[in-house]
């Protein structure tokens, strides 16, 4: 089996596992790393390196097909949200079989946050208040908010990477909503591309601050887009808006959200959402990622192996339930490493 992990920059311990999850499963093969910095640490991690265009480059499509074609790739993963959103739109035909992708109909939801937000809570999944930028520059309703809201946050509507984020309070909620419309008023993806003549605030979303526990939560599913599990982490840090430190937690709490989620969201694998806890024992969902999330390595280091199932599945083989499960109390901490690459060419 041959897999291609693309996008994967400096996240090369993805292609670390992938290649275990080959030994896991008895399959020979190779872990094919792509990525368009040639300088990328994942070189050196990888069975083959190839460089990369950019998703947005016209001659993207043609490097995709022929890497697949060239490679005989069994099973594509990508982590970065822009190429998703590219793969979304390929024709579901044997040429890109092996990526691993959501619907143009799901992948247009989860980019659009407000929509997200909406679908999420009709799903019956607790969310924040939340409006779009353009609806509050006169003042938020009380009645959306419960009356309870005096802090807020703004987010890019078809963010990526925390742009947009900013924290507020009610007097300073104009300001921010104006500063996080310059920050995000260009993004790639199904849904952005989609919005033309609108107001520039209306790319902002603002919502409810809730004051709780923040997890990272993966659903995980197999190919088929069936519920198989989900794995759980309470954060510690963050950095550029990623998971720095972290401690697992038993997931059983996250199981139910979990589930409603993925009725929400349709999808093979994994997707990342976070999820903030208030001090009733409320579970809001803020943020859905359709990929691996930076978080998931906490989890894989308390015992989880989802490159593993992934492998299995693609493979028709018999799936281990300890791939699912990860040791609650183990904490994490990311580090920097410095690797030897060879020089672009």
């Amino acid at each position: 089996m041959n897999i291609l992990l693309t996008s994967i920059g400096r996240r090369p311990y993805l292609i670390r596992w992938f290649r275990e999850a080959l030994s896991a499963n008895n399959l020979s093969g190779r872990a094919i790393a792509a990525d368009l910095d040639p300088y990328s640490p994942a070189q050196a991690f990888a069975t083959d390196f190839v460089i990369a265009p950019r998703v947005d480059d016209p001659a993207y499509r043609d490097w995709l097909a022929n890497v697949l074609q060239e490679y005989s790739i069994d099973l594509a993963v990508s982590i970065n949200d822009f190429e998703l959103s590219e793969w979304a739109l390929l024709p579901h035909t044997q040429e890109w079989a092996p990526l691993l992708r959501l619907t143009p109909e799901t992948q247009r939801l989860v980019e659009d946050k407000f929509e997200m937000g909406e679908a999420l809570a009709a799903g019956g999944v607790c969310t924040p208040a939340t409006w779009l930028g353009s609806e509050v520059t006169g003042g938020v309703s009380t009645e959306k908010s419960g009356g309870t809201g005096s802090k807020f946050i703004t987010k890019g509507r078809y963010g990526s990477a925390s742009r947009g984020l900013h924290f507020a309070t009610a007097d300073s909620l104009s300001n921010a909503i104006e500063i996080a419309t310059l920050e995000v008023t260009t993004r790639q993806g199904i849904a952005a591309l989609e919005q033309k003549d609108v107001a520039p605030e209306s790319l902002v979303i603002v919502q409810e601050r809730i004051e709780g526990i923040e997890y990272g939560v993966d659903v995980v599913c197999d190919l088929e887009g069936n519920f198989a599990a989900a794995l759980a982490r309470r954060k510690i840090a963050m950095r550029a808006g990623e998971t720095d430190r972290a401690e697992t937690v038993a997931p059983d709490a996250f199981t139910e959200v979990a589930k409603k989620v993925a009725a929400v969201v349709p999808h093979p694998g994994v997707i990342d959402i976070d999820v903030l806890v208030d001090g009733d024992g409320n579970q809001f969902v803020i943020d859905v990622n359709p990929r691996f999330g930076g978080g998931y390595p906490f989890s894989h280091l308390a015992g989880a192996h989802i490159p593993s199932a992934y492998v299995a599945w693609a493979a028709g083989l018999h799936v281990q339930r300890e791939w699912f499960e990860s040791t609650p109390g183990t904490f994490g901490s990311k580090y920097v490493e410095a690797v030897k690459v060879d020089g672009a060419d």
